[in-house]
C-alpha cells in the first residue's frame, strides 16, 4: 500500500467517526432565562427596523407586567419577550393585538423545549367589530359563521348582548397576516333583499389601502405601481380601524427587568 493509499484510508476513517460520533450540548442556560419559562416570541410587520430600546420601554409601558418582563432581540425582525408570570402573558394575548409605530405585532407563545425561531408567526388575533348586523340574526351560531368569513371565529365578546348602547357586535377572530382584511359582507334575507354588513378593526396598525394586505401602506404597494390605481379609487381605507389609536409614553422601564 503506496502512501497515497494510506492517506484516502485515514480520510475514509476520519470521515466514518465525524458520522456517528459527537457531543451532546451542555446546559447553558443563564440564571434569567432558566426561571423565566413564560415567553412570547414576534415580529413586527415592517421592513422598518426596529429601534429596540424605544420598543421595549413603550411595550412595558403599555403592557404594565405586575412581576416584570425581559426582552431580547433575537435578529433584526424577531424578539423574544419573557415574563416571570403566566398571568402577565395570558394578558398580553389577550388585550391584543399591539402595534409599534403603526406595525403590528406577530407573537405566539414558546413551548417549553422549542426554539423560538422554530414557532410560526404568520397569523395575529383580532377583535372585529360588526357593524349593521340587525340583532334578529345576531345569534352565536351565525356570529359563528361571520368570524369565519373575517378569519377564524375564537369567540364572542360576552358583553354583546349586555345593553343596548352599544351600536356593534364585537367577536374575535384568528387572521392570517398575508391575506387581505375584509371589508365588508353582504346579508341576503329571506324575502329576497340584501344589505351589507360592514367590519372595523380594533387596534388595526398599518395596512395597504389597495391591496388590504397587513404590514405595508399603499405608498409602497406593487398593485399601485403597475395599475396606477388613484388614491380616490382605493377600495379600502381608514375607516376600518376602530376607535382613537394612541401612541404610548416610554416610561416603561419600571416593568423591565434587568439582563
Amino acid at each position: 500500500m503506496d502512501i497515497r493509499q494510506i492517506e484516502e484510508r485515514c480520510a475514509e476513517l476520519t470521515l466514518a467517526e465525524e458520522e456517528s460520533g459527537g457531543m451532546e450540548a451542555p446546559e447553558i442556560q443563564s440564571d434569567l432565562d432558566a426561571a423565566i419559562q413564560h415567553k412570547l416570541v414576534g415580529r413586527f410587520l415592517t421592513d422598518q427596523p426596529i429601534k429596540f430600546e424605544y420598543m421595549q420601554e413603550v411595550l412595558a409601558s403599555v403592557w404594565r407586567p405586575v412581576m416584570g418582563m425581559h426582552v431580547e432581540s433575537l435578529a433584526d425582525d424577531m424578539f423574544l419577550f419573557q415574563f416571570p408570570h403566566p398571568k402577565d402573558l395570558q394578558r398580553v394575548l389577550d388585550d391584543g393585538p399591539w402595534t409599534f409605530e403603526n406595525s403590528m405585532l406577530v407573537c405566539e407563545t414558546v413551548p417549553i423545549n422549542t426554539r423560538p425561531e422554530d414557532v410560526n408567526l404568520d397569523s395575529v388575533l383580532f377583535w372585529v367589530q360588526i357593524h349593521g348586523l340587525p340583532a334578529v340574526y345576531a345569534s352565536i351560531d351565525f356570529l359563528m359563521r361571520i368570524g369565519n368569513y373575517v378569519g377564524t371565529f375564537i369567540a364572542v365578546d360576552p358583553l354583546n348582548f349586555g345593553g343596548s348602547w352599544r351600536s356593534f357586535i364585537r367577536i374575535k377572530v384568528h387572521m392570517n397576516v398575508a391575506t387581505p382584511l375584509k371589508r365588508r359582507m353582504k346579508l341576503f334575507r329571506k324575502d329576497g333583499t340584501s344589505q351589507w354588513v360592514s367590519f372595523r378593526y380594533e387596534r388595526l396598525g398599518t395596512f395597504c389601502f389597495c391591496c388590504g394586505v397587513l404590514g405595508h401602506s399603499d405608498k409602497f404597494c406593487k398593485r399601485v405601481y403597475e395599475e396606477g390605481i388613484l388614491p380616490e379609487a382605493l377600495p379600502f381605507g381608514s375607516w376600518m380601524r376602530a376607535g382613537p389609536r394612541r401612541q404610548a409614553k416610554p416610561i416603561g422601564a419600571k416593568w423591565l427587568l434587568p439582563s
